[in-house]
C-alpha cells in the first residue's frame, strides 16, 4: 500500500495538505513519462523526473490556472499575437488556456517550479524554531559563526598621484627611515589618504575590500613588530607594522540572533525539500524514454 504523503503546498496564502496525497486504496499511483536526450547522464534524468513531478502537482492543483504571474504573462502572450483584439484581459486569457499555452510556455513552466520548489520549503508553524533551539544551533555549529579579530598595525602611505615619477624613489627613502624608527609610531611620515591613520585596526576582509588583496595579505603573513613594503595598491604605496593580532571569536547569541535563525532555517527547508521530494518521487511511476 502506498504511504501517505504529508504534501505542504503555499499558493496565495492557502496551504494545501496534511492530508494523504496519494492513497493506493483510493486511487492509482499517478505515472509520468518523461523524454531525455539519448546521452543524458545520471543527474540529467533526475532533474528531469523532479521537474515533470513539480510540474503535474503544480497543474494538478491548478496553479497553470490560477496564478497572477502566469496569468499576467499569457495576457501579454495573447496581446502580442493578436495585437487588434478588442477582448478583455479574462478572455483573452481564456484563449490562451484554450490554446494550452500555459503548457508550453517556458515562464509559465518556470513560475510553476518556482512555487513548487516554494511549497516544498514550507515550514508549518510547529517547526518553527524557539529560541532555545536557535541557541543550541550555534552551540552546535560555532565555526558556522565565527568572526575575524583585529589586527592593529602602523600605516604609512606614499600618493602615486602626488610623488609621480619620485615614488619609487621615495619609497627607498621611506623604508629606510621606518626601519629605522623600530617601534615608534610614524607620526608625520607619508600622505594623507582617507581613511589611513598612522595606527589603525581593521580585519583582513576590510583591508581586502578598501586597499586590495595585496596589502590585506602583507598584513596577514606580517611578523609583528617588523616592518614590510612597500605594498602596492591602486592608490599608490603602502608600508605596514602590525602591533597586535586578535584571535578569531565567537560573537554572543543576542548579537548574530538574526544570523543563527536564518542559518537554521535554511538547513531546515534543505531537509524539508529533500524528504518531500524523496517522498513524491516514491509516489509516482516514472517511465524514462530517450530519444536521439
Amino acid at each position: 500500500m502506498l504511504r501517505a504523503l504529508l504534501h505542504y503546498f503555499l499558493i496565495g496564502g492557502l496551504l494545501f495538505g496534511g492530508k494523504s496525497l496519494y492513497d493506493r486504496s483510493r486511487v492509482e499511483r499517478p505515472e509520468l513519462t518523461v523524454v531525455v536526450p539519448a546521452g543524458a547522464g545520471a543527474s540529467e534524468i533526475e532533474r528531469e523526473v523532479r521537474e515533470a513531478i513539480l510540474l503535474n502537482e503544480a497543474r494538478r492543483h491548478g496553479w497553470d490556472r490560477r496564478d497572477p504571474v502566469v496569468y499576467s504573462h499569457l495576457v501579454r502572450n495573447m496581446r502580442f499575437i493578436d495585437p487588434e483584439s478588442t477582448d478583455d484581459d479574462r478572455t483573452l486569457y481564456r484563449r490562451a488556456l484554450d490554446m494550452n499555452m500555459h503548457g508550453h510556455d517556458p515562464i509559465v513552466r518556470a513560475r510553476l517550479l518556482y512555487r513548487a520548489n516554494e511549497a516544498l520549503e514550507h515550514v508549518p508553524a510547529d517547526q518553527m524554531p524557539e529560541p532555545d533551539d536557535l541557541r543550541a544551533h550555534l552551540a552546535q555549529n560555532p565555526s558556522r559563526f565565527e568572526r575575524p579579530g583585529n589586527t592593529r598595525f602602523f600605516h604609512v602611505f606614499l600618493s602615486g598621484t602626488k610623488r609621480g615619477d619620485s615614488l619609487s624613489t621615495d619609497a627607498t627613502k621611506m623604508r629606510a627611515a621606518l626601519d629605522a624608527l623600530g617601534d615608534e609610531r610614524p607620526d608625520g611620515l607619508g600622505d594623507p589618504l582617507p581613511g589611513v591613520r598612522v595606527e589603525q585596526s581593521a580585519t583582513l576582509d576590510k583591508l581586502r575590500n578598501e586597499y586590495g588583496a595585496a596589502l590585506a595579505d602583507a598584513v596577514g603573513q606580517a611578523v609583528v613588530g617588523v616592518w614590510r613594503g612597500p605594498i602596492p595598491s591602486v592608490y599608490g604605496l603602502h608600508f605596514i607594522n602590525v602591533r597586535e593580532v586578535a584571535p578569531t571569536y565567537i560573537p554572543s547569541f543576542d548579537d548574530v540572533a538574526p544570523e543563527v535563525r536564518e542559518d537554521f532555517l535554511r538547513r531546515l527547508k534543505q531537509e524539508l525539500r529533500e524528504r518531500r521530494m524523496s517522498e513524491l518521487r516514491d509516489a509516482y511511476t516514472v517511465r524514462v524514454e530517450r530519444v536521439p
